[in-house]
């Protein structure tokens, strides 16, 4: 890939905490920001009648600690959930372009639903990145609450559990938010 394949990491995808690039990986600490390939999530919660919206929680995971957790997913989950974005979700590369990608246009709708952000109320953003730059051939793209409710029943108990383990162990979600109890704000796509 060439220099003009990639474009500056956007500010939405920076992290909440230090708003600033991320730099580790959540799960095997890497440096991300050299040569890494990694994936960035960030979870949102809108408050209805207001312009303020909650972070939820935001990572980066390395291409490899990603390859690895999918791999811990049961065969039937993946196939369930492959199948469903491969029904509702046409996700084609973006053409190669000098300038940079419109991230607000890429974020401005569900990728499955195709609702509009403004009328989503809890949302995943994700956007994949070469250590300090955005992959544009990529497209970054956003997940409705309403999406990943469909999701959830498609996961199988055993992937549940690598799902819960991987939120308890690095993102300390409240013991409400777990699968299998009911539709959760957590949800992984890699």
């Amino acid at each position: 890939m060439s220099a003009s394949d990639f474009q500056e990491i956007p500010k939405i995808f920076y992290s909440y905490q230090t708003q600033k690039p991320f730099c580790d990986c959540l799960v095997c600490n890497c440096y991300l920001l050299d040569d890494q390939t990694y994936v960035i999530e960030k979870a949102y919660k809108k408050h209805p009648g207001y312009t303020a919206q909650d972070v939820i929680f935001d990572y980066a995971i390395c291409l490899a600690c990603a390859l690895k957790m999918r791999q811990e997913f049961s065969t039937d989950s993946l196939a369930k959930i492959n199948a469903y974005l491969s029904e509702h979700v046409i996700m084609n590369p973006l053409p190669h372009q000098k300038g940079p990608i419109d991230i607000d246009q890429c974020l401005a709708q569900c990728a499955v639903k195709k609702t509009p952000i403004r009328e989503i109320t809890s949302y995943q953003i994700y956007g994949h990145f070469h250590g300090n730059r955005l992959i544009k051939s990529i497209s970054p793209y956003l997940i409705s609450q309403s999406a990943i409710e469909e999701i959830i029943p498609l996961i199988s108990n055993d992937t549940q559990d690598v799902l819960n383990d991987f939120y308890n162990r690095h993102l300390n979600p409240d013991p409400e938010m777990l699968l299998p109890k009911q539709p959760s704000d957590q949800l992984i796509f890699i």
